[in-house]
């Protein structure tokens, strides 16, 4: 393991002296003065080596140290007791870090330089780069809760207990993120939908102290030792995993280390894949069905892994996410009062909520991929009628999956109001009423886009600005709402009929403009 891990740091460092020095002869003032034989200067490459080591040191420090300076900030920000709020807010980070912060699967050029061109070890490389990223942690962070302590009086067995817990995070990171990239056969930064609920929901608990709720000791302890076990196991399953060579291959390809962003496209494309065990469905499902019903029942059928199950993980989420609210409510008053407030005056801020929980996106992306691409080299495929009956059946399956997280959120926004001793049963029908509608409008509104300005190539490439323009003028009108106190009663009234109003105008320019602007780019 040391041997590769000695290897791979003396490619990083070649691989560093030489963008340096390729990078030195494009700038003008040098363009003239470096020829070729530059390369071969030992003085030139050991004035690299030496700037280049230094600067990836300062890089590491710096970073580290203006992240527990932002930890620092928002500790004096959400209470006066720093110490605690910097500890809690600390320990919530690093459970995040479980989920975002993994590097052993990241598309990178060394990878594709050690492992496919160089033929290194997959397993030695894997265990050498995790020891490499455990210990360049470890040391940052010991050298970081050094410095902080002594500003904010943190006790040092607090300040042990932190460095050792993120330690074995970093190690049930990478070892949770494997495993899910095995099962799924994509990585859980991908899931742009799933990676926003994650975030929201540790940045909620990182908050906390707003509202006097610390982590405290014992809860640390106890992590401490769960996590000592997880860490173990993962440990455990990252050592004995022999297809790292494999993955590598999957996701370093030459391509993706020459462009990003085709590394991104594939990387969503593993996401809508149809399985082989979904491929075989059920005579029961599609019995009686003919036509179009028949075509769109098979497509969602053979999806039902990436379409369905996405939906069931959100509703559980969420779902966790009311229960932590709902013990928050019975058990603290003035949280109970902030809840009461903000789901009677700030009705406007589910418009952002549903339109990061809606599937509509990543369904569409499974259309294309899995079934657009190929039948839109069939002219009949383009005919007004046929689209328009695919269209409909398809927004009726889309509404159906997007109605699963929508019911758990509304549910949970009637347990909440109730627990807030709120008994007025025309506001729980209202702001039900309200979540299924926006739910609704998001599922067309995806559908429609797809139709009108769909945006991909054969190889899952967005090649169209105008898609892109407008999903973001989608995110700014929702965020805008958001930001705005309403009537509710008047708000929700004017949704279910804008709602109503957007659907039957949706099923008109499908029918008229989709001909021309569905096919392949």
């Amino acid at each position: 393991m040391f041997k590769t891990l000695k290897m791979s740091l003396k490619i990083d460092i070649a691989y560093a002296v030489n963008s340096f020095i390729y990078s030195l002869r494009h700038l003008v003032i040098f363009k003239d003065l470096f020829t070729d034989d530059i390369y071969k200067s030992k003085t030139i490459k050991l004035i690299a080596r030496f700037l280049g080591i230094l600067l990836s040191l300062s890089k590491s420090i710096l970073y580290r140290v203006i992240y527990f300076l932002c930890i620092f900030y928002l500790s004096t920000l959400l209470s006066k007791n720093t110490s605690f709020t910097f500890i809690h807010i600390y320990f919530i980070f690093t459970l995040l870090g479980i989920f975002l912060n993994n590097k052993l699967l990241n598309t990178s050029s060394k990878k594709y330089f050690s492992v496919i061109l160089f033929n290194m070890d997959a397993k030695n490389f894997v265990k050498s780069q995790l020891f490499l990223d455990l210990i360049k942690s470890l040391l940052l962070n010991t050298l970081c809760f050094f410095i902080f302590s002594k500003i904010i009086d943190i006790s040092l067995l607090s300040c042990i207990s932190l460095i050792i817990l993120s330690f074995l995070s970093r190690l049930i990171g990478e070892g949770l993120n494997i495993y899910f990239y095995k099962k799924t056969n994509y990585l859980f930064i991908t899931n742009t939908g799933l990676y926003f609920i994650v975030v929201i929901s540790f940045l909620l608990l990182a908050a906390t102290p707003k509202l006097n709720i610390f982590i405290n000791n014992k809860i640390i302890i106890l992590a401490l030792l769960i996590f000592i076990f997880l860490s173990i196991i993962s440990f455990l399953y990252i050592t004995k995993l022999s297809d790292y060579k494999l993955i590598y291959k999957k996701l370093n390809t030459k391509n993706q280390i020459m462009n990003k962003e085709l590394a991104k496209a594939y990387s969503r494309q593993a996401m809508v894949e149809v399985k082989n065990k979904d491929k075989i469905i059920n005579s029961k499902k599609i019995k009686g069905k003919k036509g179009y019903d028949l075509f769109n029942t098979i497509f969602f059928e053979r999806h039902k892994e990436i379409l369905l199950e996405s939906a069931k993980k959100y509703s559980l989420i969420i779902t966790l996410i009311y229960i932590v609210l709902s013990y928050l409510v019975i058990k603290n008053t003035s949280f109970n009062k902030n809840i009461y407030s903000f789901l009677t005056n700030n009705i406007t801020w589910f418009v952002i909520i549903m339109y990061f929980i809606n599937r509509g996106a990543i369904v569409t992306q499974a259309m294309f991929y899995n079934c657009d691409h190929a039948m839109l080299t069939y002219n009949f495929y383009k005919e007004p009628t046929v689209l328009l009956n695919l269209f409909k059946k398809r927004l009726l399956t889309l509404i159906k999956i997007n109605l699963l997280p929508a019911l758990i959120l509304g549910g949970g926004n009637i347990v909440l109001l109730f627990l807030c001793h709120e008994v007025n049963f025309l506001t729980y029908i209202i702001m039900f009423l309200f979540i299924i509608t926006l739910s609704i409008f998001f599922s067309v509104h995806y559908l429609v886009i797809y139709y009108l300005f769909q945006p991909y190539n054969k190889e899952m490439q967005l090649k169209k600005f105008s898609y892109t323009f407008i999903s973001l003028f989608t995110y700014l009108i929702c965020y805008n709402i958001a930001q705005y106190q309403v009537n509710s009663y008047l708000f929700i009234t004017f949704g279910i009929i804008g709602t109503i109003i957007y659907t039957i105008i949706s099923l008109f320019l499908v029918y008229k403009y989709s001909p021309k602007t569905f096919k392949i780019n």
